[in-house]
């Protein structure tokens, strides 16, 4: 297939690597257009503007941080939109939102294109490895001729009758994870306020009914003082803010979430935003009074 794909960050590159991999014929545009370097060495052509990446081409990859970066992705003469025809379909892989999902698939339709959301569930390790899985929602004709693609990034795909329903449950699996972090962060500043070595508690915990891999990778990570991004705080805490938005729309309340979206923005206000979601212990254990900054 011929596939444009636009956003070569911590996912979105190793998206691309494993489409051109696949064999099919990658066209790749970048913000920083150096970053595609790697791939246009690997036979990948490299586009003028997110336009011309997103012309002629079977399927269309967007891959970004967050709404307002697949906004400037889209919008605009030179934007994405303004590249798509009648009968193409445009697949994001981004954490976007509910209402991004629904606009988008909008703005889509009324170009006769057709619009799939698919958010990734993984790590950048997952991704290097394409056994990612991908939650797809969006029209049944569209979603089969995504699946190719789909299949060369991912272990799994999980489908959903829509783009606003993909992306809502990517939101209530990020909440799920979320809560799970800044638990895990809070009982081992509690242990370890008390005189319970970090390591102890992480080997109780998993010798118990609450054990997870989760509690096991990352508090391997916090013993180390490994806190190099797989997973940015910064971008968790978007996460959670689209699930406030999404439970605000919905009627639904996130009492938990509202707690753990303010202990992520606090991170992040503490200068941790950019590191791994894990470094929310950092701060929690500083709090305590357990660890230096």
């Amino acid at each position: 297939m011929r596939i444009g794909f636009l956003g070569l960050g911590t996912m979105g590159f190793p998206l691309a690597n494993n489409l051109r991999r696949a064999g099919h014929a990658v066209t790749v545009w970048n913000r920083t257009a150096a970053k595609a370097d790697p791939l246009v060495k690997k036979g990948a052509r490299l586009a003028r503007s997110p336009r011309e990446c997103a012309t002629g081409q079977d399927l269309v990859f967007t891959c970004v941080t967050d709404e307002q970066a697949l906004e400037t992705l889209l919008e605009g003469p030179d934007g994405v939109l303004a590249g798509l025809k009648a009968g193409d379909v445009l697949v994001d892989t981004s954490t976007a939102g509910v209402k991004a999902a629904r606009t988008v698939a909008e703005r889509c339709q009324a170009r006769g294109a057709q619009f799939v959301a698919a958010p990734l569930l993984g790590s950048k390790a997952a991704a290097e490895k394409a056994q990612l899985v991908v939650v797809m929602g969006g029209p049944a004709a569209a979603r089969e001729r995504a699946h190719p693609a789909v299949a060369a990034i991912s272990a799994r795909c999980v489908e959903m009758e829509s783009a606003p329903q993909a992306a809502l449950m990517k939101l209530v699996v990020n909440a799920v994870g979320g809560a799970m972090i800044a638990g895990f962060g809070e009982a081992l500043a509690l242990g370890a306020s008390g005189g319970i070595d970090l390591a102890r508690i992480i080997e109780v915990l998993q010798a118990s009914s609450f054990h997870s891999p989760i509690y096991l990778i990352k508090g391997e990570q916090i013993l180390a003082g490994d806190y190099e991004p797989r997973f940015a705080i910064a971008l968790a805490e978007k996460d959670q803010r689209l699930a406030q938005e999404a439970a605000a729309e919905q009627g639904a309340k996130m009492p938990v979430n509202a707690a753990v979206r303010r202990l992520f923005a606090d991170a992040v206000e503490s200068g941790r935003g950019g590191k791994d979601l894990c470094a929310v212990a950092e701060l929690l254990l500083e709090r305590a009074g357990t660890r230096k900054a």
